[in-house]
C-alpha cells in the first residue's frame, strides 16, 4: 500500500534536519533563560514560565515554551528514526543511541504533564502526611469538623458571585499575595476581622511559600438577600469567618502522603561570626504504618521513599521554635534519565565495537 504523496512529503518534512537545527538553539535560550530568572521570579516559577510550559511569553510576545520546543524534536526524530533510519546492522549502534534519545525526551515531556510539586512546613516536634500545592488555592466550607463543599480559589476569583449553603457570596476583592493593614473605610457592615484590617495586594514573593492569598468578600442571605456583612479571610490566620455555623477556610491544596514525616531535630551551622547560613539539615522520623526509622536530609541530601522526593529547601523559627521547609516532588519520570543514559552509551559502545571490527576486516 502506497501511501498519498502529500504524506509522504509531510513525512520528508518531518524527519528532515531543519527543524532540529532551529528549535535546538531555541531551546537553550529557554533554559538560560529559566536560570538566570530564577534572581528575580524564583526556581518554581522561572521552571513554570520557560520549560514547563506551552507558550513562553517575552513581554507581550507568545513564543514556543519548553514543553512545545521538546514534542517538536521528539516528534520529528521519531519520524526519522522509524522510517528514514536506513535500518541495517551496521548501524545498529546509532540507532541504538537515537533511540536512547527519543527516551530522553519522552522521559521530559513525562516528567512535565505528571510531576506533582509543593513543600511541607514542620516545626520541630510534630509530625505532617500531606504537601501544600505552591500554586493552587481552594476554599472550603466547614460545618462541624467536616468540609460540606470546597472550591477553586481561581474559580471563585473568576466567578465573582456564587451561592452555597444558602448563602450569597459576592467577591469583592482578592489578592494572591496579600498584606494587612488598618480598614480604609470604603467597605460597609465589616465583620469579624474585616473590622480591624483590610487586605492589600503586594507583590509576590521569590520563594512561592512565603505568598499568601486573601479574599474580601459580601455575604447576603440567598432567599432574602438581607446583607449580613463584609467579611475577610486569608491564609494561615487562625481566625475564620464564621456564618450561619459555616466556617469558611483559604488554604492551598493538599496532597496527602501514604505515610507521615516527624521532624525531630533542625540544625542549623553559619558562617563564622555571622548570621548567615551556611548549611542546615532536618533529623526527621518517617512513619509508615506499624513502621519507623530515622532519616536525615540536608542541603545536597534527599530524602526518597515510594516515589517521593524530599529536598531540604529552607527554614524558619517562631517564637524560638524552628520550623524545616522541604520541598516535595512525586516525578514519574524519573527513571528516564538513567534508562537513557544507559541506552546511549551501550548503541555508542556497540558502534565503536562495529566500527573497530569493520577496519580490522
Amino acid at each position: 500500500m502506497k501511501l498519498p504523496v502529500q504524506l509522504k512529503r509531510l513525512g520528508q518534512w518531518l524527519a528532515s534536519a531543519h527543524i532540529v537545527f532551529w528549535t535546538m538553539p531555541w531551546l537553550m535560550i529557554l533554559i538560560v533563560l529559566g536560570t538566570v530568572s530564577q534572581k528575580e521570579l524564583g526556581l518554581y516559577v522561572a521552571v513554570e514560565k520557560y520549560l514547563n510550559s506551552v507558550i513562553a511569553w517575552l513581554g507581550p510576545i507568545p513564543t514556543p515554551g519548553g514543553i512545545t520546543v521538546i514534542a517538536v524534536i521528539f516528534v520529528t526524530l521519531s519520524v526519522k528514526f522509524i522510517f528514514y533510519s536506513g535500518w541495517s546492522w551496521k548501524k545498529s549502534g546509532i540507532h541504538l543511541s537515537h533511540l536512547g534519545v527519543l527516551l530522553l525526551l519522552l522521559g521530559g515531556l513525562v516528567t512535565s504533564f505528571t510531576t506533582k510539586e509543593g513543600f511541607m512546613i514542620i516545626p520541630e516536634g510534630q509530625r505532617l502526611n500531606n504537601f501544600a500545592d505552591y500554586q493552587k488555592r481552594v476554599v472550603n466550607f466547614v460545618e462541624d469538623d467536616k468540609i460540606i463543599k470546597q472550591i477553586d480559589f481561581e474559580e471563585i476569583a473568576r466567578q465573582q458571585e456564587f451561592q452555597t449553603e444558602g448563602l450569597t457570596i459576592k467577591i469583592i476583592d482578592f489578592c494572591y499575595n496579600c498584606e494587612a493593614q488598618a480598614p480604609s473605610g470604603k467597605y460597609e457592615d465589616l465583620q469579624g476581622l474585616a473590622a480591624n484590617m483590610e487586605l492589600f495586594s503586594v507583590p509576590n514573593e521569590k520563594n512561592i511559600e512565603a505568598n499568601f492569598s486573601g479574599l474580601i468578600f459580601e455575604v447576603t442571605d440567598a432567599s432574602s438577600t438581607e446583607l449580613l456583612g463584609t467579611y475577610i479571610v486569608m491564609e494561615d490566620i487562625p481566625k475564620n469567618p464564621i456564618i450561619d455555623d459555616v466556617e469558611i477556610i483559604l488554604t492551598r491544596a493538599k496532597t496527602p502522603l501514604p505515610f507521615s514525616i516527624q521532624l525531630n531535630d533542625f540544625e542549623k551551622i553559619n558562617y563564622p561570626r555571622t548570621q548567615k547560613a551556611k548549611e542546615f539539615q532536618s533529623s526527621l522520623t518517617v512513619l509508615d504504618g506499624n513502621l519507623s526509622w530515622p532519616a536525615l536530609i540536608s542541603m545536597n541530601k534527599p530524602l526518597r521513599y515510594k516515589g517521593y522526593t524530599f529536598y531540604q529547601s529552607s527554614f524558619d523559627e517562631i517564637n524560638g521554635r524552628e520550623i524545616t521547609v522541604l520541598n516535595v516532588v512525586k516525578n514519574q519520570g524519573r527513571y528516564f534519565p538513567y534508562i537513557s543514559t544507559f541506552v546511549i552509551f551501550l548503541g555508542l559502545a556497540l558502534h565503536l565495537v562495529m566500527r573497530t571490527r569493520g577496519r580490522k576486516s
